[in-house]
């Protein structure tokens, strides 16, 4: 063996960067329902992008560029969050928006249930995380569910009617769900769905 490539190769891999996020990742019903109600929006709304069925999730928190070398204690101080959660339940509502009414950057959908749990789990990964150095954002938390990115207009014959207006009302699906852990995701650009799970965090608090 050259020792001398060998070792280099183990410097490269763990100077390399991924970039993570922590997300409640949807089920495969939940999945399922919201790309239904994508396809229907999508035939009266043009964006951008349209978010792959099987990368729809709610964030929990946006870690960014981390090197392969820090991710074990990244991965360690979630677990430790995971064993002190209990499980709770979500459901899908209404649609929403960011940005400017008529001309928005997000369409999402929203979750209600148990949210005061929802958002204790989202404080302790922000608190773990931030004693690796890791920076919680400074907007307020506002869980939500991406289905697309910057809108481009309406289709032909919805041209004067408000975004809100012309998207489905009803799902026709499976809506709520026991949400029982969390997963540390990793971004691939370039592919599709473009998020990879690194790991799953059970919940094993009572």
């Amino acid at each position: 063996m050259n020792y001398r490539n060998h070792n280099d190769s183990q410097v490269n891999h763990h100077s390399q960067q991924e970039r993570l996020f922590t997300a409640i990742r949807l089920p495969d019903p939940i999945q399922e329902t919201l790309q239904m109600d994508a396809r229907l929006a999508q035939s009266k709304l043009d964006f951008r992008k349209w978010t792959h069925h099987k990368d729809y999730h709610i964030t929990l928190q946006f870690l960014g560029d981390t090197l392969v070398s820090d991710m074990g204690h990244l991965r360690k101080a979630l677990r430790e969050v995971s064993a002190e959660v209990q499980s709770f339940s979500l459901q899908i509502t209404d649609w929403g928006t960011f940005g400017l009414e008529q001309t928005p950057k997000v369409l999402w959908k929203g979750v209600s249930g148990e949210m005061d749990r929802l958002n204790l789990l989202q404080k302790r990964i922000v608190e773990a995380t931030s004693e690796l150095g890791y920076k919680a954002e400074l907007r307020p938390y506002r869980p939500h569910i991406t289905i697309a990115r910057k809108f481009l207009g309406a289709v032909p014959g919805n041209e004067n009617k408000g975004i809100i207006e012309v998207l489905p009302e009803h799902s026709t699906g499976t809506l709520s769900w026991n949400v029982e852990d969390f997963v540390l995701y990793v971004t691939r650009l370039g592919c599709s769905p473009m998020y990879e799970i690194v790991e799953t965090f059970s919940f094993s608090g009572k």
